[in-house]
């Protein structure tokens, strides 16, 4: 099996202003105003099926992956994929777990990010996005704004370094699930996620049935449930938990958090639960990213109940096959080198 590597690449840049779109949101979910005493960093989606919420979570798109980058073939291809996931699944909402474009050449990254946004806000649906350690920029804050402003967009984390809280609500406005998005940035998830998690105020979860955590770099127990043999699925590189010690599970399960969502190792596809957290690897999506010979790309589609926090999951890839890990499923392709 051929070694799979990282890019690690840092830059700066100028930003583009200004955000064209085809369309608005016109599926069954509502973009809420925040209501009058809300904290800044908390979005608001209204669902109007809280028994059968349909996420669709996307991961390592990696716009821009080729070179020259801005003749990249495969971003066009990218963004039809998308397109069509969407088309195949009819999610309420889309969920983008980072590294959604290429983070280098330094004076393209604003740019990158410009359009990148701009295809998400063009997919018709409420997205959200997490940071990936990939999605590097020049000016923060401008990139952040777009993020807020740009149509459709959940992303509420301006004020936060890119931490904030989703809330899905029914049509009374009662939460019914919530998941709390995460910047793990270049390190993991650390000391500084780990405090804004824990200020947090007391009853932010508002009485949610479901709560799921969303990040890009996988926690350390990635590793230890899979070497366990807990975890089913598929794994064909070592778990990236990059500086992340193993004490954020516990912070997670204190606020209630029942699974967590990541992505970051394009060929990782599996989950297991560790503490009552299930712990679960995204489909990678871009097909400028490594590794699409080893698992094919495609994105995760979760079921929520929001009536009684149950859950179900299944990889959807671009010719419609649906994936599911069998219960004695635990295929291990890690090359040895790696």
């Amino acid at each position: 099996m051929r070694k799979m590597t990282r890019r690690s690449f840092l830059g700066a840049g100028t930003l583009l202003v200004g955000i064209t779109v085809s369309g608005c949101a016109t599926g069954p979910a509502e973009i809420v105003a925040p209501a009058s005493g809300d904290l800044p960093h908390v979005s608001h989606l209204r669902v109007k099926r809280p028994r059968s919420i349909r996420m669709l979570q996307m991961t390592d798109i990696h716009l821009f992956s080729s070179d020259p980058p801005l003749a990249d073939p495969m971003n066009k291809k990218t963004v039809s994929d998308m397109q069509a996931l969407i088309a195949a699944t009819k999610p309420d909402l889309v969920f983008i777990t980072g590294d959604l474009w290429r983070d280098h050449p330094p004076e393209k990254l604003d740019e990158f990010a410009r359009y990148a946004i701009e295809q998400c806000a063009n997919l018709g649906l409420p997205w959200a996005y997490v940071w990936g350690n990939h999605d590097q920029v020049a000016d923060r804050a401008a990139v952040d704004a777009l993020l807020e402003k740009a149509p459709n967009a959940l992303y509420r984390g301006a004020g936060s370094n890119g931490n904030y809280v989703l809330n899905l609500e029914d049509r009374h406005g009662k939460v019914v699930w919530q998941f709390l998005c995460i910047n793990t940035s270049t390190t993991g998830l650390v000391a500084s996620q780990q405090a804004w998690l824990r200020s947090l105020p007391k009853g932010t979860n508002s009485g949610a049935k479901g709560i799921m955590a969303a990040f890009h770099i996988p926690l350390k127990q990635y590793d230890s449930v899979w070497s366990s043999g807990i975890a089913r699925g598929i794994k064909c590189e070592n778990v990236c938990f990059e500086q992340e010690d193993g004490s954020s599970l516990a912070v997670l399960k204190s606020l209630g958090v029942k699974a967590c969502f990541c992505g970051h190792d394009h060929v990782n596809d599996y989950s297991g639960v560790v503490d009552g957290v299930d712990l679960i690897y995204g489909r990678g999506t871009g097909r400028g990213s490594y590794g699409g010979l080893q698992v094919r790309k495609g994105a995760k589609l979760y079921t929520l109940d929001g009536h009684t926090g149950k859950y179900r999951w299944e990889s959807v890839l671009f010719d419609g096959m649906r994936w599911v890990p069998g219960p004695d499923e635990h295929t291990d392709r890690t090359p040895a080198d790696k």
